[in-house]
């Protein structure tokens, strides 16, 4: 088992296939709702917790995983802040793990925009790189804030519910979602505009 701390918010864990089988569990077989899966996380986060200072103590999170092919997996834990309150579930529900989807187009049109936050310019760019190569077609627009931070807005993609992983939740692994109506107002106090529109196109040609 290997703690790699990523940032303050963000942690990733490497588990082998011998960590697994210590918890009785299989990679392609975990699921929150499982007594055994719930009893893993809480170990593991106490562990990382120990070992590295990670601390998520009565925060919401994120928790990714992908497993691997020898039968191990890794798992990719981000804090969620207060931008998110209004958003989640009750304390308790099973909506607590949150994933990002796409939310695909209604009459021609995406239905919501997602906000997303990086601490590196390189990583905002080789999101950007990935999301071009899969062939995402909604408009996008970056900026960079005072918190030298930097934004990505993609219509489309909706990071406020509870949803399965899928082909865009690589994003979690550069950056962290932020709360798109109250990021856009801070932007447009303590902001400049990298790319208005088309910011995915752009910025992957860099």
């Amino acid at each position: 088992m290997e703690f790699i701390l990523i940032n303050d918010m963000k942690l990733k864990i490497m588990l082998s296939r011998s960590d697994l089988e210590e918890f009785d569990v299989r990679a392609n077989e975990l699921d929150y709702s499982n007594t055994e899966t719930k009893r893993m996380f809480w170990d593991i986060i106490e562990r990382a917790k120990k070992n590295v200072g990670f601390c998520c103590d009565g925060m919401r999170i994120l928790v990714q995983l992908y497993a691997s092919r020898d039968g191990g997996c890794e798992m990719f834990v981000s804090k969620l802040g207060d931008a998110y309150r209004d958003y989640l579930p009750a304390e308790g529900d099973e909506g607590s793990y949150l994933h990002c989807q796409p939310l695909y187009k209604r009459d021609g049109q995406y239905t919501r925009k997602g906000a997303f936050r990086f601490d590196r310019l390189e990583w905002l760019i080789t999101v950007c790189r990935r999301l071009f190569n899969i062939g995402y077609s909604g408009e996008s627009s970056a900026y960079i804030g005072d918190d030298q931070s930097y934004y990505l807005f993609l219509d489309g993609l909706d990071a406020t519910g509870y949803m399965p992983i899928d082909e865009y939740t690589f994003i979690w692994e550069y950056g962290s979602a932020v709360n798109t109506e109250a990021t856009a107002e801070l932007l447009c106090e303590r902001g400049k505009q990298i790319c208005a529109e088309r910011a995915v196109e752009i910025l992957s040609a860099l």
